[in-house]
This record gives structure tokens, sequence and C-alpha cells, in this order.
């Protein structure tokens, strides 16, 4: 019996209709669900990092279509072995592999260095405060910059910048000194702490060459200040912060540089985390932290605090830095202290208060 080729045409336009149907509420679940997990990243402050990954998608799309097509017409051309062929489409699958992997590593890295703090609260306090001071200047780059600062006094004196960990802002770092009673182990200095980029008021995104950039902003900003004794500033560093303090201390002249829980560069902190960020994979590092590369041209005394058991800073990182100084360095090991106790292990702030009247006798 034959079959009525009208038919049989219309069945398989049915068929291909219903596929179709199946393919394109397939790719609208896709993407709806795609657009709700977007949704769930921007609610939490995270547009950014879907921003990178869309980028990153859209380079995988690129990648693709260009490789395909060179593909397609290379095999038109020419007599292409099957070989080859099966050998281009696994190099193809590697890439696209490895692109969004890559691609992915490189775009979390600000959120995993950066915890971007305000704390308006501690910024209310502080403003009833006499001693408190909030500062606000523009460099010479055009960047305006915000932070806090204490004044022991109204007259000149000696001053310290403080530069602070990836998870520390201006207001709640000075509250935290008056609650813990530390503003008497800086020996009558004033002290200063100018949030980084994207912290507290101040705009902008995070990175180290913006920290750098800034700390030398800061220097020239307070150092011109009536009630800054010019001659005597001493910057301390804490953490991340400890690659501005050494970069300042190599670029301007300070008069001592204090460092807690500091470290020789950055694939020193990527490799504590992930030790895979050696060979071609250290170009994946964003946050290079080249402290090691600026400690040479250090000439002021030097205070290091540095902890065995700190499980954030390798202790061999902060030795290493330690030996790169061109100036004398004081390195102080602490036992059983983790990386965020540093402050409060014994006998740390006399240190501190002794290094600040050491370095103001001078």
């Amino acid at each position: 019996m034959m079959r009525n080729p009208e038919q049989t045409i219309g069945n398989l336009i049915d068929k291909q209709t219903t596929h179709n149907k199946k393919h394109i509420a397939v790719q609208m679940t896709l993407c709806a669900g795609i657009i709700g997990v977007a949704g769930i990243f921007i609610y939490f402050g995270m547009g950014a990092f879907v921003w990178n990954v869309a980028e990153i998608a859209a380079i995988v799309l690129l990648l693709n279509l260009a490789l395909r097509g060179a593909g397609s017409l290379i095999c038109r051309k020419y007599n292409v072995k099957s070989w080859l062929k099966q050998t281009c489409a696994v190099v193809l699958v590697i890439l696209n592999l490895l692109v969004p992997i890559c691609g992915i590593t490189y775009a979390v890295q600000d959120g995993m260095w950066f915890y971007n703090i305000h704390d308006p609260e501690s910024r209310a306090f502080l403003q009833a405060r006499q001693s408190y001071h909030e500062v606000q200047f523009t460099a010479e780059n055009g960047k305006t910059y915000h932070g806090m600062m204490y004044r022991t006094s109204n007259e000149s004196a000696p001053l310290v910048i403080y530069f602070g960990g990836n998870g520390e802002v201006s207001y709640r770092n000075l509250l935290g000194r008056e609650e813990r009673d530390e503003w008497q182990y800086f020996a009558e200095h004033h002290y200063i702490f100018i949030d980084y980029e994207g912290y507290g008021l101040n705009d902008g995104n995070p990175h180290y060459l913006n920290m750098y950039e800034q700390a030398l902003a800061v220097f020239d900003y307070a150092a011109a200040l009536p009630y800054v004794e010019s001659s005597n500033i001493v910057t301390m560093g804490y953490s991340l912060g400890t690659g501005n303090a050494v970069y300042l201390a190599a670029n301007r002249p300070v008069a001592g540089l204090i460092l807690a829980t500091p470290y020789a560069n950055g694939y020193d902190l990527y490799n504590n985390m992930f030790p895979i960020f050696k060979g071609p994979i250290k170009f994946l590092v964003k946050q290079k932290l080249p402290s090691d590369q600026h400690a040479p041209n250090v000439t002021c005394p030097v205070l290091v605090f540095a902890s065995r058991s700190d499980e954030s800073v390798p202790f061999s990182s902060s030795e290493r830095l330690a030996e790169l100084f061109g100036a004398e360095v004081e390195f102080i090991t602490l036992e059983n202290t983790l990386h965020n106790d540093v402050f409060g292990a014994g006998g740390v702030f006399d240190k501190v208060q002794s290094f600040l009247e050491g370095v103001k006798s001078r």
C-alpha cells in the first residue's frame, strides 16, 4: 500500500515542528535559569561578577564561531584527513573548557581579595567624638579620597599612616583602637587611615596599582598639613596593607615602617590558598602585590611581626621579604597566633610603642 506523499510530508513537518518547540522550550528554560541566577548575584551586590561572566561567555562564543568557521573553510578548500579533524575537535573542546575556567578564575579574584566595607554606624559614632576628624582630599591624579584621622592634640606631632587589611575600613579601625585603649601605644602620634577605592565613602574599584597610587597621595596630603611633623611620618601596614606601606616607604622619605603579617608578593598568597599558580598559570594572578621588588629601596628602620601559625600569609613569605630590605630590620616571631590575632598577641603594641619612640628620638 503506497503512502500519500502529502501525508508523509505533513508528518515530517509535524515532527520537525514538535522538535523545534521542544528545542525552543529547553532554550527558554535555560535562559530563564541564567537570568534568575544572574538576578540573585546582582541582588547580593555581585553585579560585577555577572558582567565578568557574561564577557567570558561572549569570548567563548566568538572563539567557537571563529574556530568553527575557519575549520569549515579549511575542510572545504583542502582534503583534510579524518584524524586531523578529530584532533581539531579535541582541541576545540579543551579550549571550551580552559577559556571559561581561566576567565572565571581571573574575574573572581577581586571578590576574593577585597571586601568593600562601609560601616556607617562606626562613622556616625566617631563624628561625635572630638579627637576624630573625617578626611577628604582630591589628589593630583584627580581622585577624591575619604577616611578618618585621630589627632592626639592640636599641636604639631609625628604621624602614623595606617594601611588596613582587606576587611578593614577606617571608621571601624579607629573605633576599635579606642575600644581597646590602644592610642596609648602610639606615643603622641597623629594617626590617619584613608580607605581603599570602593571602601567607605570612596568610589572606584580596589586594585593593587590603585592602592600604590593612593599611598603616595596620602603621604603628600598628610605631609603638607600644618599640624604634622613631615620629617617624622611612620607608615604601618597590616596584611593586605603591608604592600602599600612597603611601596610608600620605598618612594617617600618616611621615618619608619611597621609591618604586621607581611607577604613577599601576591603569588605567595595565591599559592597559599591554591598551590597551582606556577609556571604559565602565574599569568592568571591579577593582584601581583610585588613587595619584594620594592623592599630593597626602603632605607628607614623596619619592624616586622610574623606568626608561624599564620594561616593566610606564609611565615616563609614574611621571612623572605624581611631579608630584602635595604635597612635595619627588627623581626618579631610570634608563636601560636592566627592571622587575625596578631595585634592581640602579647607584647606586640609594646614593641610598636618603643619603635615609634625610637624613630621619634632619632
